[in-house]
């Protein structure tokens, strides 16, 4: 989202509580206030609005076993009566440990998500399923160790390792968004009639890319991301960590050095070459940023990039001697790199076809996507971030038969 129409939601939007990180991060303990960009007063009771709406169910099982209601035009089993708004039509007034704060802030982060990305495709998103029901239903705490999204229109959340004692899905932000991402996807690529392996591997990179760029919109993300690395993302962080679990656990690396091989099928892993490569180019465009204006020196970015493991601390103290008394200069370059990769990504999707859908050809899009935008600017730093990783615009797989996408999202890495 740009950070215009950022300032418009905090003008004028409505008000809600979300962690923008999971609260047992370090820094991460409190929730933070965002604005969805609707008025005050245009948000139901649920919450819901006229693109989505959360049921809060009660003893339910996932869709598709046993003994769960059936889903169709909308859901109509077990729930609790809808959240309600505040006087003034804000939900920011709910505290965590209620359990009307769990339906509130997962649809506040699927509103606020879906808008920020609305923003760098340049349109409304149409759901895919929209002319079976009219609205995407939202269950935020279901008895599974399980985070669903569905192209028949709904996400359902569960637990950690099955435990509903734990931090439910549905308050971890990089998970809800990543599977918003499969949404989204399926809206903007669509649903092929015989996906590729690198459809689905593009699946799972495309939600935890949607998800890595969401979180930067949040001030407390990226002041802590800054203060902590001082500038230095080619590391473990904040940013690089898809789905921060409790006990330091994390879903997915972004930052990785992992490299594309016809002997890897399996979705989240077939993911990680596509995903590193595309987070290279978001760190690279932000280091360029600070070069071009002056904030580290070209030497400094070339060895960050190229890095060893012996050279990292040297690289982490030099960035540090630069950040110091330069904080909001790098905060801005941090900001415009994000908005400009957001909107190289939106391009790119946006000419890809759903049919025979490999790494190759979404790249080619990339690069295109970069002269549209910025005459070719980031071409060297495109190619490079995925050539080293076997991904090239002939980069392909064979396909395979169809699978609607349910996801077990604690893959670690």
């Amino acid at each position: 989202m740009s950070q215009m129409l950022d300032a418009q939601a905090r003008e004028n939007g409505t008000k809600f509580l979300i962690y923008p990180q999971n609260r047992t991060v370090p820094g991460f303990e409190n929730p933070e206030v965002v604005y969805i960009n609707l008025p005050p007063g245009s948000i139901k009771a649920g919450p819901e609005d006229d693109e989505m709406y959360v049921v809060d169910a009660l003893n339910k099982v996932p869709f598709g076993e046993q003994g769960s209601p059936p889903f169709r035009y909308r859901y109509e089993g077990p729930h609790n009566p809808a959240v309600q708004p505040n006087a003034q039509g804000y939900f920011d007034h709910l505290r965590p440990e209620e359990r009307a704060f769990s339906a509130a802030t997962m649809y506040a982060t699927v509103r606020r998500a879906l808008e920020i990305w609305e923003d760098y495709f340049g349109k409304k998103i149409p759901w895919i399923w929209s002319n079976e029901v009219p609205k995407l239903l939202l269950i935020p705490l279901v008895n599974f160790k399980n985070a669903v999204s569905s192209p028949a229109g709904y996400l359902e959340f569960g637990f950690p390792d099955g435990d509903n004692t734990d931090i439910p899905h549905c308050r971890n932000f990089d998970v809800l968004v990543h599977e918003l991402g499969h949404q989204i996807k399926y809206a903007v690529i669509g649903i092929p009639d015989r996906p590729t392996y690198e459809y689905h591997g593009h699946h799972e990179a495309f939600g935890d890319l949607v998800a890595i760029v969401a979180s930067l919109h949040f001030n407390t993300v990226v002041d802590h991301l800054l203060n902590n690395t001082f500038g230095d993302l080619f590391s473990v962080n904040e940013l690089s960590r898809v789905g921060d679990l409790k006990a330091g656990r994390s879903i997915r690396l972004a930052f990785n050095n992992e490299k594309f091989s016809r002997l890897i099928t399996e979705p989240h892993l077939l993911s990680l070459p596509f995903t590193g490569g595309a987070f290279d180019i978001l760190v690279e465009i932000f280091q360029r940023n600070l070069i071009e204006r002056n904030l580290i020196s070209q030497e400094l970015g070339d060895l960050s990039f190229n890095s060893t493991v012996g050279q990292q601390h040297e690289i982490r103290e030099q960035f540090k001697r630069f950040y110091q008394g330069k904080e909001a200069e790098f905060k801005d370059a941090l900001l415009d790199a994000r908005d400009k990769f957001g909107k190289l990504m939106a391009t790119a999707w946006l000419n890809t076809d759903k049919e025979n859908l490999h790494y190759g050809k979404v790249l080619g899009n990339i690069l295109e996507a970069d002269r549209q935008l910025y005459n070719g600017k980031y071409e060297d730093t495109i190619r490079s971030s995925f050539d080293w990783r076997g991904i090239t615009t002939e980069t392909m797989l064979e396909p395979l038969q169809f699978q609607i996408h349910v996801v077990d999202e604690l893959v670690t890495v």
